[in-house]
């Protein structure tokens, strides 16, 4: 659940920084180190649009497939024939967001949401990468590669299918 809480985060922070975008497709690698030096590196691609539709594909190590929008969102988990559907009841402000997160050096910014502080780092108006250490003290750092911003993406992209047989969980 720490982890959909990361996604949900970092979903509503890139709705928040990259301004006047209709759209947004990007590239990412997750890379999460433990206390003991160890590290699980997650790759996929991120899509977005304005009217807060986000689409995370994770492709490596695993596959999965996180679909949110203005009420819910859907977790679909091919190895474990699963999905997970839960509401966004803690999604934080994006306008609180944007006038939280300060500019400490020029292009990064430091925010606060539910005891964590994000560092974010930006180039040219673009996301180049979020850090953190979650609560279980791993240091998480998501890079954003190949972005593109206002590109045509279909509305069926953001509709999620439960492939039949899976079992479904309801948070």
């Amino acid at each position: 659940m720490r982890f959909f809480g990361m996604l949900l985060f970092l979903t509503t922070l890139l709705f928040a920084k990259i301004e006047h975008f209709k759209t947004i497709q990007s590239d990412f690698t997750q890379k999460v180190t433990n206390d003991q030096n160890k590290t699980i590196v997650y790759e996929g691609t991120f899509y977005a649009t304005n009217d807060k539709k986000a689409l995370w594909i994770y492709e490596k190590p695993v596959s999965k497939k996180i679909y949110f929008n203005n009420t819910r969102v859907l977790i679909i988990e091919p190895e474990l024939e699963q999905v997970i559907i839960t509401t966004l009841e803690n999604t934080p402000n994006i306008a609180q967001l944007l006038q939280e997160a300060k500019e400490v050096t020029p292009n990064r910014y430091i925010t606060h949401y539910q005891e964590t502080t994000y560092t974010i780092h930006t180039q040219k108006e673009q996301i180049e990468k979020v850090s953190y250490r979650d609560k279980l003290d791993n240091a998480v750092e998501i890079l954003f590669t190949n972005q593109s911003t206002n590109l045509f993406l279909d509305e069926e992209l953001f509709r999620a299918e439960i492939p039949r047989g899976y079992d479904i969980v309801r948070e």
